[in-house]
Parts: structure tokens; C-alpha cells; sequence
């Protein structure tokens, strides 16, 4: 599925942060309180982060410090593979005044998670500042790590106008474990193109649990690569469409080794007829990818007349001993859901708002973090009180 975005929009460089100080007071999470690593306009800042429960043995800062070898070894590796199929990823690469990095010796497991603040600055110009962040992880043999990447205006206000093009690669050595969570909060107006790319070797595990409910256009690129046998890969996107928004994920999974297993989950809401929905999902089972065990299922509500959703699962399997399935859901709330409410006298307007709720729960569950959590289901009320929530009977 191709997707033509008109992002013809004069752009200028990120003006350099001014006002980030509050933002960042703004975006607390309690369990990485001393594991915080914030990012101003694609520069990692001294000043604003707070690191000092990282371990000794373990990197979190800026490029110029990182070590040499894997700067050498591995960053921009896996966007220059992909070469033209991502020209923002490649853009990001021209472009990008620092890149973040962490890298986790062999057998080390980070008890707190790394929380990745990324604020985006509006400029005062009529052009639209533009950031280029980039996060690079590199995981040694049967390390661990949560690291949680959280996008969010740099200013005041919902409505800042700014481009941010971010990169993350991800490498993970035998046995290592990583659980990512992302979640964007941008203001309502900005634009976000994101592409997470992940290499995993054998035995690793790959976690990642997405929320996307802010900015006018986002688009998401994930690309992961097994190179080795029995990995983990959990894929867990939740997504919400309001009034003139468009967000957009597509995943690309490569198994070429036996034994892997890959659960992928896709859930979107569209509440607003200018709203609209993308999920392309790929997921290719190889030749050698014997003993595979890959579920991939995208449920998708509509909850006002032409709402749109554009929804590709895609399943390629060329192993012959493998288990797979994949599946679409297209629909408005359930009838009998909506009764079993009614029958206890519950307001028809509130069972909607619980039950799209718990739509999302299921995915949002997983970010773990009760402060992050909150940030994000409060841009999500946001846009669904400006929803039509109609009775069943009348749609």
C-alpha cells in the first residue's frame, strides 16, 4: 500500500529549544526519575536530563562520547540498507546535528527504564521548524532493558506547528531483551514520521508497545530483521484518528531463521469523518523459517459516518512447517456490548465512552507506567469529546 502525503511545507531548522525547561517538567515519570534522558529538537541536553541511577558500565549520552566501535560498526547500518524505501529515514541521516546513544555491555540488566523525552519546538518564523533526532541501541549478549521513547511539544499549548523526522535502530545481540515503548502526545498540529528499524540476532527479544494519538500527520515505519533463530518479536500499536488527523504504521517483519515466534497487534480508532486510519502490516515467514509461530490482527472502530480506515494485514509464508493466521475487524461498537449496558441503566453515551476505552486498554495496559498512561489518555479524551458518539440504533 502506498501512501501520498502533501507535506509540502517550507520548513526550518529546529530553532534550538527555548522554553524546553518547562516542557520537560511537564513530562515526569516516576520510576525513571533518575534514568531520564531528554532530547531538545534532536540534541541530547545535559542540562535538562537526570542519569545518575544508569549504571557505570553502561553509555547514555551524545555521539561525541559514545564508544568508537559502535559508531563505526552500527550507526546508520540498518537506514542505509533500506536505502531509497525510506527517503525520511535517509534524510534524518543528512541532516541530524547529534545522535543519542545507549549501549548495554553483555549480560547487564538496567533495572530502572530509560525514559527518552523528545520535545519538539515551534519557531517564530511562518516557516515550520524541523528536528531531526536519532537514537541508536546497542545491546551486548543476554542484556536487558525497558526504554520507553515519549514525543511531546517543547511549548505551551496544543496547537505548535513543527516537523519532527526521527530515527531509532535498534541492535540486539544473542539473548538480549529489550521492551520499547513509544508513545506520541505532538501537538495538534505538527507533523511526525518516525522510523524504528531492529536487528535481532538469535534468542533476543523484541518488545513494542505504540500509542499514537497526537499531531496531524504521523507516520510510522517499523522494519524488523531476524538474523539468527527462536527470537521474540511483540508488535502492540494503539492508534486514534480525530477531527483532520491521519496516522499511519507500517511494518515490515523478515523471519528467515526457525523457531521464531511473532505476535503482532494492531487497534485504531476513527472518530471523526476527516479522520483516517493506515495500517500496513507485512510479515514475511522464509524458507528457513521452519517451526515459525507468527498471529498478526488489526481491529479497527469507526465511530462516526465516513470515518476511514485503510487496512492491509500481510502474511507471506514460505516455510511449510510453520503456524500462522492473520486478521482484519472493521466495525462500530458491538450491539449486544451496548445493551449489556442498557439492561443495568447505564447512559447509552457513557457504555460508548467505556467501551471505547477499553478498546484501547488493551494495548495501552502494556506501557506500564501509570504517569505516561495518564498523558496519553488525556489527549485521547480530548479528541473523542469532540466525537458524535451516536446510539447504535441511529448508525
Amino acid at each position: 500500500m502506498s501512501l501520498y502525503v502533501d507535506l509540502s511545507v517550507s520548513l526550518l531548522q529546529a530553532p534550538g529549544g527555548a522554553g524546553a525547561d518547562d516542557a520537560a517538567g511537564q513530562h515526569p515519570l516516576e520510576e525513571a526519575s533518575a534514568s531520564q534522558l531528554v532530547i531538545v529538537d534532536g540534541i541530547p541536553s545535559l542540562q535538562l536530563s537526570n542519569l545518575s541511577s544508569i549504571p557505570k558500565n553502561v553509555f547514555v549520552g551524545g555521539i561525541q562520547h559514545a564508544p568508537n566501535q559502535v559508531i563505526s560498526e552500527q550507526l546508520g547500518s540498518q537506514s542505509a540498507a533500506h536505502g531509497s524505501a525510506l527517503p525520511f529515514a535517509a534524510l534524518n541521516g543528512a541532516l541530524a546535528t547529534d545522535v543519542a546513544c545507549v549501549v548495554i555491555p553483555p549480560g547487564v540488566h538496567v533495572d530502572r527504564p530509560l525514559h527518552v523525552l523528545y520535545l519538539s519546538t515551534a519557531s517564530s518564523a511562518a516557516d515550520t521548524a524541523m528536528s531531526n533526532p536519532r537514537l541508536l541501541v546497542t545491546m551486548g549478549d543476554h542484556s536487558a532493558l525497558e526504554i520507553v521513547e515519549e514525543y511531546a511539544p517543547g511549548h505551551a499549548g496544543s496547537r505548535t506547528k513543527y516537523f519532527t523526522n526521527t530515527v531509532t535502530e535498534v541492535h540486539l545481540d544473542e539473548g538480549a531483551e529489550l521492551r520499547h515503548g513509544y508513545v506520541e502526545v505532538q501537538s495538534g498540529d505538527s507533523y511526525h514520521l518516525k522510523a524504528t528499524l531492529v536487528r535481532q540476532s538469535a534468542r533476543s527479544s523484541y518488545t513494542c508497545n505504540e500509542a499514537t494519538v497526537g499531531a496531524a500527520i504521523s507516520r510510522h515505519d517499523l522494519s524488523i530483521q531476524q538474523v539468527g533463530e527462536a527470537t521474540t518479536t511483540v508488535l502492540r500499536a494503539f492508534t486514534v484518528c480525530g477531527e483532520g488527523q491521519l496516522h499511519d504504521l507500517h511494518s515490515k517483519l523478515h523471519l528467515d531463521h526457525p523457531e521464531g515466534q511473532a505476535n503482532q497487534l494492531h487497534k485504531c480508532i476513527a472518530s471523526a469523518a476527516s479522520g483516517r486510519g493506515v495500517f500496513d502490516g507485512n510479515v514475511r515467514v522464509g524458507q528457513a523459517a521452519q517451526k515459525t509461530d507468527a498471529q498478526q490482527l488489526s481491529r479497527n472502530l469507526l465511530l462516526v459516518p465516513r470515518a476511514t480506515v485503510n487496512v492491509k494485514p500481510n502474511l507471506q509464508i514460505i516455510a511449510d512447517d510453520v503456524k500462522c493466521s492473520h486478521g482484519c475487524a472493521v466495525s462500530d461498537l458491538e450491539e449486544d456490548q451496548m445493551f449489556y449496558f442498557r439492561a443495568r441503566g447505564i447512559d447509552p453515551d457513557a457504555a460508548r465512552q467505556v467501551l471505547v476505552y477499553s478498546f484501547g486498554a488493551e494495548v495501552t495496559q502494556h506501557l506500564k507506567h501509570k504517569q505516561l498512561i495518564e498523558r496519553m489518555q488525556r489527549v485521547v479524551a480530548s479528541t473523542l469529546s469532540k466525537a458524535p458518539l451516536l446510539p447504535v440504533e441511529r448508525r
